[in-house]
């Protein structure tokens, strides 16, 4: 026994997964890779990988997709960060491991893979080629680690990757990439690509593995707060940050050796945008910072300035600033100590009015730093607005909102928010139009113009045409006195107000021109001092417990200046209002992003909090109620989430009860009433288009559509794997499974691989059988359908091509879905959506993507450019949809 347990160990070895000791070893052949020889010598002396018997490591040899799974596993279970409730899951997926040859001595890991959602099903095709293992590639294993590692970090859209070849990059690994080169666990190479597609050598993932067990095991936190900022002129800033493991960095930072983003890196901003309190990811090159995100939502403009607008002009010591809300013009006074910045950096006033005539046909934006002093004018005491701080940069465009007052094919007419001013727009030749964040015609806005009151965001360029026109039935900055607001700051300058999460600064000039009203059981005029003390709870008596949240109501007079404040302390809003502090909403969930909810029918975008209690998240219908499952849900295209929500006052959800309504995708397993395993009892796993999996509950016996099966014939293995269709009642619960592969209606079976044709039959997977009569051939691929076509295919040497076959009792091909999976030949044309190439047996046309994704993955600028090609000889490259993606 002892003899067979050390020569399966042994093979364990070669193949590079388990470790067996935890002292160091010393290769032979390490200085090959300088670069990593120290990291292989740490992952070794840390049993992450070993090497082989021989003494040598084989830093360059590729590491294949098992691989690759076994050294994540040993990596979550050597920093303590398994998932106990995926483990010991083989005997679940046995069947389908062995359907794709996954090798035994990887099975039990790539289960727990296929378990903790660190693999999904479509993943497995690329394990192995008939049987033998397939070597994995960058962007996969990224894939692997990201999601191993999405438990404890923020995942985005990624869009902020900015590698060389990011266009090679698939939009299914670009999150994962994104997160992988934030945490400073990948790098690009020498020349700044990130080599997606390339395969990944034991060098590089030796490298993997140790960054991140030392990010896992010493629970190094890339994220943190900033507690304090302190701006030198502009030129460089010194910057404390609270690491979440309560550590503190403190960091000097200019513009020269620093890049911040915002918190999808599709953005790049100055450091000026940092602020006290904001939350910020830091990427480590080493121990030197390279890059900072900032995670929160971008402060907006009129959060972080006491004022912004237009500069309408600067000149005799004064400016005049036109409201980016309202369109009003406000003159300040320029203090003798005030200061310049234009796009962040310290500038002069001659600069700025330099920049100001130099950009005539543009616009100068500008937040200012302001003061009121009370001083005398031509011998009487007024109120002077100061510019003490002047922030500048140059805009093409700007942005007003509004009510739609009229709006016609060519041109919108609206009263902007916050004043009575009447303006209108014609639109630019390539204006886009939306509505809420659909992409629509003019005739969809002129349409729900005319279906009642509605608001735009209108974008103006510098011809004063619109580019952009944005419509909703929800207020973009509501000014009214109906609208509720939390109240953020209150002084005698002014009121900080935030409402659906954009916060608003509303400058007094003079107090005296305002009432304030506080509720005390009932509406009390108060002096200013009055209410600032009801605001800064000066007031309160022994015992008395502070308030949490203040709200406001506000009155405008014609020109947007506020004229009447009402203010009142949670609790009492309901009462003093007339409405409840919590709204409540439902509908069909269209997205969850970024942490927002937005359902179908609005346009309002609902925050999610970071963690809710079972009491606060339900998902009807799922053994498991998670925020991480929700989200998956609500983004799927194969499956209808309908949730109804309660939110407080900034929109937040306090609460949610969701179900799904209607699903599609295939069956993964279905286990009824009489399953003995009580966790497994009257559940279905259905797996998505997208290869995401859902475990769900179904009523006792729930109905089909055909007297051909019922479902205890759906929990037999021939059913597994099929196309369904589901319904569900309103406790989520499905009651309904439709079969919508009529082949597994009548009990065939499926197989799946590279196709070739033996002699008249057809082999799949290594295994032959005979055509049907009607053998039905449906491909993404191309648009040939008959069998005499297909079987050329098959013959010619330069094409291989990949089937899902559906299989007769009496071993016949009924029906067959085909990819291409590469081809080569002369290239000869590109033609609306398809590449014609020739082979040695004849021309063959094959389906593209979009022209425009096809131009970019290929390197050309014009469609033109395609003939620079013909007559050479190109390989084409197939994505996974069976599309030519590049050539």
């Amino acid at each position: 026994m002892k003899r067979k347990m050390a020569m399966a160990l042994a093979a364990v070895l070669v193949a590079g997964s388990l470790p067996v000791t935890a002292s160091a070893a010393t290769f032979t052949d390490i200085n090959e890779v300088s670069w990593a020889s120290s990291t292989i010598q740490a992952v070794s002396d840390k049993g992450l990988i070993n090497g082989y018997e021989d003494g040598t490591f084989r830093a360059k040899n590729n590491v294949t997709y098992s691989e690759a799974m076994v050294m994540v596993y040993n990596l979550m279970s050597k920093t303590g960060n398994l998932k106990a409730s995926a483990t010991n899951t083989l005997s679940i997926y046995q069947s389908v491991l062995n359907t794709y040859k996954i090798p035994t001595w990887s099975q039990s890991t790539v289960a727990y893979g296929l378990s903790a959602q660190i693999l999904m099903a479509a993943d497995l095709p690329k394990f192995t080629t008939n049987g033998v293992s397939n070597p994995a590639t960058r962007q996969d294993v990224a894939v692997m680690f990201g999601r191993a590692l999405s438990e404890k970090y923020d995942i985005y859209a990624g869009t902020g990757v900015n590698y060389n070849d990011v266009w090679r990059i698939s939009d299914e690994a670009m999150p994962y990439v994104d997160l992988l080169t934030r945490l400073g666990i990948v790098t690009g190479d020498d020349s700044g690509n990130f080599n997606p597609t390339a395969n990944i050598t034991r060098a590089e993932m030796a490298v993997m593995m140790n960054k991140t067990y030392d990010l896992l095991s010493n629970e190094l936190a890339n994220t943190g707060e900033i507690t304090e900022i302190v701006n030198h002129d502009g030129d460089y800033y010194d910057v404390d940050v609270k690491m979440d493991n309560g550590e503190r960095n403190r960091l000097t930072l200019s513009d020269d050796n620093i890049s911040v983003y915002n918190k999808d890196g599709s953005r790049e901003l100055p450091i000026s945008s940092l602020s006290k309190g904001d939350k910020v990811s830091l990427v480590f090159d080493g121990l030197v910072i390279t890059k900072i995100y900032l995670l929160d939502e971008e402060a907006s403009a009129q959060e972080k300035y006491d004022a912004v607008g237009y500069i309408y002009s600067l000149k005799d010591g004064y400016l005049n600033l036109e409201s980016e809300n309202t369109g009003e013009t406000t003159k300040y006074k320029i203090n003798t100590n005030c200061t310049y910045y234009l796009d962040g950096k310290k500038t002069t006033e001659s600069a700025i009015k330099d920049v100001i005539d130099d950009n005539s046909d543009k616009y100068v934006y500008a937040g200012l730093y302001t003061e009121t002093k009370n001083e005398k004018v031509d011998g009487e005491r007024q109120d002077v607005l100061y510019a003490n701080a002047v922030y500048v940069t140059v805009k093409d465009e700007y942005t007003q909102t509004g009510e739609v007052t009229d709006f016609t094919s060519t041109t919108v007419y609206y009263k902007a928010s916050g004043s009575n001013a009447r303006k209108s727009a014609d639109f630019a030749s390539d204006c886009e139009f939306y509505i809420g964040d659909k992409k629509s015609s003019a005739k969809d806005l002129e349409e729900m113009a005319e279906s009642g009151t509605v608001y735009v965001k209108v974008t103006v360029n510098s011809k004063g045409k619109a580019t952009k026109i944005v419509m909703t039935e929800d207020k973009f900055t509501d000014n009214t006195a109906s609208s509720t607001y939390t109240v953020k700051g209150f002084n005698k300058d002014r009121i900080i107000v935030s409402r659906g999460g954009t916060s608003t600064t509303y400058e007094f000039g003079s107090t005296s021109d305002i009432t304030f009203y506080i509720w005390e059981g009932k509406w009390n005029e108060v002096s200013f001092k009055g209410a600032e003390s009801f605001y800064d709870e000066d007031d309160l008596e022994d015992g008395q417990k502070p308030y949490d949240t203040m709200y406001a109501r506000m009155n405008f007079d014609k020109s947007g200046k506020i004229t009447a404040i009402y203010m009142v302390k949670d609790g009492d809003r309901e009462n003093a209002f007339g409405e409840a502090e919590e709204t409540e909403r439902k509908g069909t969930v269209e997205y969850i992003k970024d942490g927002k909810l937005k359902f179908k029918t609005s346009s309002t975008e609902y925050t999610l909090q970071s963690k809710y209690d079972e009491d606060s998240l339900e998902i009807g219908g799922a053994p498991t109620s998670s925020l991480t499952v929700l989200t998956r849900m609500a983004n799927c295209d194969d499956v209808t989430l309908y949730a109804e929500i309660k939110a407080d006052g900034n929109n937040k959800i306090t609460d949610i009860e969701a179900r799904l309504t209607a699903a599609e995708g295939k069956m993964i397993e279905y286990n009824g009433k009489d399953t003995s395993d009580s966790d497994k009892k009257n559940t279905l796993t259905l797996e998505t288009s997208d290869g995401s999996q859902f475990k769900l509950k179904t009523v006792s016996n729930p109905k089909t559509d055909s007297d051909d099966y019922d479902a205890e014939d759906l929990q037999t293995t021939g059913y597994r794997g099929s196309s369904v269709e589901l319904e569900f009642n309103n406790d989520g619960e499905i009651s309904k499974i439709i079969v919508t592969d009529s082949s597994y209606n009548s009990g065939t079976k499926r197989v799946k691989g590279t196709a070739s044709l033996d002699g008249s039959k057809i082999k799949i997977d290594g295994k032959s059988y005979s055509w049907d009569s009607k053998t039905y051939i449906t491909s993404s691929s191309f648009t040939y359908s008959t069998k005499d076509m297909f079987e050329r295919m098959l013959q010619d040497k330069d094409i291989e091509v990949y089937v899902e076959a559906t299989i007769s009792d009496s071993n016949k091909v009924e029906r067959i879905n085909a990819r291409v999976e590469s081809a080569e030949g002369e290239f000869v044309e590109y033609d609306s959506g398809s590449v014609v190439i020739e082979t040695d047996s004849r021309k063959w046309s094959f389906n593209t993507v979009s022209k425009n994704t096809l131009l970019k993955n290929c390197g050309l600028d014009d469609e033109k450019d395609f003939e620079k090609k013909e007559g050479k000889n190109v390989t084409l490259e197939f994505n996974s949809d069976g599309l030519v993606e590049e050539f």
